[in-house]
């Protein structure tokens, strides 16, 4: 059966083709942009004469309002159809990213990544299912093939740009490049996306009550988070907040488990297939947050490598994901979910427990080795459970699971990515502490340190006073950075133990069953004549 394009007579361009084209240049930007932010914020502070913990605010927020979004984009799809939704969201896109291109200030910056996440998140299950369902059944595992380059593949180029940004010295040409996407997603989408009919809209009543919870939660969750690495637990400004949360979070909950058509249908996993898969999605969610943060941070403030290096790094990180691509596009429909995510489990517990105990000198071609493994792993764990769970029992209730686990994947990631800033930070002020308080207790070891550098530092040439102050301060530089590695291995510590949380859960969805398959098996038709057929 041939699949004739949706745009053009004379250009038959499959409609599965147009379709993922307008969900990675919708979806991916905002990934692509966050690691990006992530990777350049030194320059961002310089451009835009920020403090390092102002920097934390718009990253957070845009997370907050991602995680808004998503469960709203299928809501919106049924109320006002696929090519209104789509096109109204990336002209939305588009102004957050012009808001952010030149913006001058933190508060422009914080409204420009908002937008940006919000309309991302929205159209994050506005084009995921639809595209899944434009793929020709023959070739639907192919669709692993796209999600997993396109989407994971826009993480790992936003490091990669976010690492080249800081060698040029320049970030808003980053903004430019979103801009681009999304002229592009409005020209396809424009004359791409059929039209929906005003019968074909749906009618059903919205939950308003959930969405007013489900907003409020966030909105009163982004006073803590905000204000947590400044302030920590402790302060009036954080947990009276999470209290608030948590409660508000409850009673959301018991009005969903009772609703008819619920914002988040949490009530679709409750079974063990969905249960298992959710697991697998959300802890690798939550593993490569806590990877991309250590291994920056290892890389910049212990290996202090050269950007260009970094550009490399992020090159075998990206090899990774396309080699887990192609395999999930091959064998998944063999293996399943579950024996695929032990695979990747076991390939990122190997990489934490590495992790763990290294040091400065290790060298860049098993870093490089590593991150691709990282990569490899996460991305087929992740997405295995997100497939897992869709398919995990009725297909009439798959868009309801899938639409559940990516709402709670989203709303914990963007609870965890500001908690973890706030862990290295006071864990390396502990560490700091405790080398400190070592050295005091141990005045003689120290001064005898300070001595054999002073001794080395007088024979290439230096006087003896400024001998003695070089030695001094290399003696505290050596401290810092013993400090910031110990709170990173005890960063890759928590890691090691969301992936074996990854590996118990492939293992529940492996003893649990595949569930149904990407491709269905079409039934066999007899041949009663020799002619060809053409098709």
């Amino acid at each position: 059966m041939n699949q004739k394009g949706i745009t053009n007579r004379t250009i038959k361009i499959p409609n599965y083709i147009i379709i993922s084209f307008l969900t990675i240049f919708a979806i991916g930007p905002q990934y692509f942009i966050n690691l990006s932010y992530t990777m350049n914020q030194e320059i961002v502070q310089n451009g835009l004469h920020l403090s390092s913990k102002d920097l934390l605010l718009p990253s957070t927020l845009s997370n907050l309002a991602f995680a808004l979004g998503v469960p709203l984009g299928p809501l919106l799809t049924r109320k006002l159809g696929l090519r209104k939704n789509y096109l109204y969201l990336v002209v939305i896109f588009l102004c957050g990213s012009i808001i952010n291109a030149i913006s001058q200030d933190l508060i422009i910056l914080i409204i420009g990544r908002s937008i940006q996440g919000l309309s991302a998140g929205v159209l994050f299950l506005t084009m995921l299912p639809v595209s899944l369902k434009s793929f020709p059944n023959k070739i639907r595992n192919t669709f692993l093939f796209m999600v997993i380059t396109g989407l994971f593949g826009a993480t790992a180029l936003g490091a990669f740009f976010g690492s080249f940004s800081l060698s040029v010295d320049a970030w808003r040409w980053l903004y430019i490049l979103n801009i681009v996407s999304a002229v592009l997603c409005f020209i396809v989408g424009f004359f791409g996306l059929p039209k929906t009919e005003e019968h074909e809209l749906d009618q059903a009543p919205v939950d308003k009550t959930g969405i007013f919870l489900y907003t409020l939660i966030l909105v009163v969750l982004s006073f803590p988070l905000c204000n947590l690495m400044d302030k920590g637990f402790s302060s009036l400004y954080v947990w009276p907040f999470f209290v608030v949360a948590f409660l508000l979070l409850i009673l959301f909950l018991s009005i969903d488990m009772k609703a008819e058509s619920p914002l988040i249908p949490f009530r679709t996993l409750k079974a063990a297939k969905p249960i298992s898969g959710t697991v697998m999605a959300i802890a690798s969610h939550v593993l490569l947050i806590l990877a991309i943060a250590g291994i920056n941070g290892f890389l910049r403030h212990n290996k202090d490598l050269p950007f260009h290096y970094l550009l490399h790094f992020y090159i075998w990180f990206f090899i990774g994901i396309v080699v887990t691509a192609i395999l999930k596009t091959l064998f998944y429909g063999m293996l399943g979910a579950g024996k695929m995510g032990i695979i990747g489990s076991l390939a990122v517990i190997y990489v934490t427990l590495q992790w763990r105990v290294m040091g400065p000198e290790v060298t860049l071609p098993t870093l490089y080795f590593q991150i691709a493994l990282l990569g490899a792993g996460v991305s087929m764990v992740l997405v295995g459970g997100a497939l897992g769970t869709a398919f995990a029992g009725n297909l009439h209730h798959a868009s309801l699971r899938s639409l559940t686990l990516h709402s709670t994947r989203n709303f914990i990631g963007a609870i965890i990515t500001p908690m973890v800033g706030w862990f290295l930070s006071t864990q390396n002020e502990l560490q700091y502490g405790n080398i400190q308080e070592y050295l005091g207790e141990n005045g003689p070891e120290a001064k005898s340190e300070i001595a054999q550098l002073t001794h080395r530092l007088m024979e290439s040439g230096l006087p003896l006073s400024k001998a003695q102050s070089m030695a001094s301060y290399e003696l505290i530089a050596n401290t810092k950075k013993a400090a910031i590695l110990g709170a990173y291995h005890h960063l890759f510590t928590i890691m090691l133990v969301f992936a074996c949380i990854m590996l118990v859960a492939s293992i529940g969805k492996m003893v649990t069953g595949k569930g149904i398959g990407l491709v269905k098996k079409e039934p066999k038709v007899q041949v009663t004549s020799v002619k060809e057929t053409t098709v």
